[in-house]
């Protein structure tokens, strides 16, 4: 027990809290099992790291209109995987540690066996440590100087080093680079695939966190699948089932507008033509076009109430673009969206534009009218087709609206 307590007061003061509140934290060697134990039973014991917590749980009132669930055994485990990929992302680790790969290995296995749950209280609390983890950079300094050079990972330099800069000839490089992409591209390649897992183990348990990274550098190198590795009572499951919970849904489509559609919506769309492709849950597939044309409709709303603002930046290009130069992603999002309209009232249930505001009503029907343009039909026949395969009995829409602010 005093070295679970030696190893948790440590934990707290140099990485724990700092991380929590988006300060600069010291990472130190990886924990291993007595890390994990100490954590996943002292979140409430040390003072600095619960207060940590309870401040994350108020911040999670600017995300999404919810109650998170509380900082337990569940959120402590995601703090000591992070630690551990964030320690063994050291360009030294291999050397410090001769099988660095294991600690990685088995902060993977501890994410993999949390509960899986759709819980929206529990996937906000997991959000607020894996988001702040692919947000966590580190700054790299590399200096020359006439008789020799250094480099210092993510700590501070001697002042003594940069001294005299001119009669010393000093040159001084500064790299601040995201942590997850460090661990993808440094070291040896076992410790490279560890690593990997344990990024992918960190967003599959998180699906909040998969959706709010849509269009993200982050997720396009770790890959985005609409359906997680795991089942839920024997069903497969998808990061959209997030969507469940209507403030979830409104924050998520908030996120989404706010980076830009332009961004978002080639991801999605991309992630659908493959879950179509193999023939995906009926479920699954209809959510996505679901989640793409609610997008599309919500800049319609959004235009209408406020012209040009950043959100509707994809709208307009569609709208008063050249269709000819349409980038091809673009294109894919709108597609999708083109199918949709083309199954209104066969496969799917859009709204009419009489039960819309009057600017808005317009700019819907505009946008149907323009993606019949032969670029776009050019791939929405061909999957308007395949839905109707797949699709056959109307729903209502399965995303919530987004609520008048």
């Amino acid at each position: 027990m005093v070295k679970h307590a030696a190893v948790l007061a440590r934990f707290a003061a140099e990485f724990g809290v700092p991380f929590l509140r988006g300060e600069r934290c010291l990472v130190g060697s990886p924990l291993g099992n007595d890390g994990l134990l100490a954590i996943k039973n002292g979140l409430t014991i040390d003072t600095a790291l619960a207060d940590a917590c309870e401040r994350q749980l108020e911040e999670a009132a600017h995300l999404a209109d919810l109650t998170p669930a509380p900082f337990d055994e569940d959120a402590g485990t995601l703090l000591y995987a992070v630690h551990e990929l964030f320690a063994c992302t050291h360009p030294q680790a291999g050397s410090f540690y001769a099988r660095a790969h294991l600690f990685c290995r088995a902060g993977a296995q501890a994410v993999q066996a949390l509960p899986h749950t759709f819980d929206a209280g529990r996937l906000l609390t997991r959000h607020l440590v894996v988001g702040r983890a692919f947000g966590t950079t580190r700054t790299d300094v590399h200096i020359k100087w006439w008789t020799g050079s250094a480099s210092f990972f993510g700590t501070d330099v001697p002042k003594r080093l940069t001294a005299w800069p001119g009669v010393r000839r000093v040159n001084v490089d500064r790299k601040k680079m995201p942590l997850w992409r460090l661990a993808l591209a440094a070291g040896e390649e076992d410790l490279r695939i560890a690593r990997t897992t344990l990024l992918t183990a960190l967003l599959d348990v998180s699906p909040l966190t998969r959706l709010w990274l849509l269009g993200d550098p982050a997720q396009k190198a770790l890959g985005f699948s609409l359906v997680l590795p795991y089942k839920i009572g024997g069903k497969k499951v998808s990061p959209l089932d997030a969507l469940e919970d209507r403030a979830l849904a409104r924050a998520v489509i908030d996120r989404l507008l706010d980076v830009g559609v332009e961004v978002t919506g080639p991801p999605l769309a991309l992630a659908l033509l493959s879950l179509v492709r193999e023939d995906g849950p009926r479920r699954i597939v209809r959510r996505a076009v679901e989640l793409c044309t609610h997008l599309a409709l919500t800049m319609c709303i959004i235009q209408a109430d406020a012209p040009g603002v950043k959100e509707t930046a994809a709208l307009r290009e569609i709208l008063d673009g050249d269709l000819g130069k349409l980038g091809e992603p673009a294109r894919v999002y709108w597609s999708t969206v083109a199918a949709a309209f083309a199954l209104d009232g066969v496969a799917l249930e859009l709204p009419a534009p009489h039960d819309m505001p009057g600017r808005a009503a317009a700019l819907w029907t505009r946008l149907r009218e323009r993606l019949r343009h032969k670029r776009i039909s050019a791939v929405s026949v061909p999957l308007e087709r395949e839905l109707r395969r797949r699709l056959p009995a109307p729903v209502g829409a399965a995303v919530p609206a987004r609520a008048a602010d």
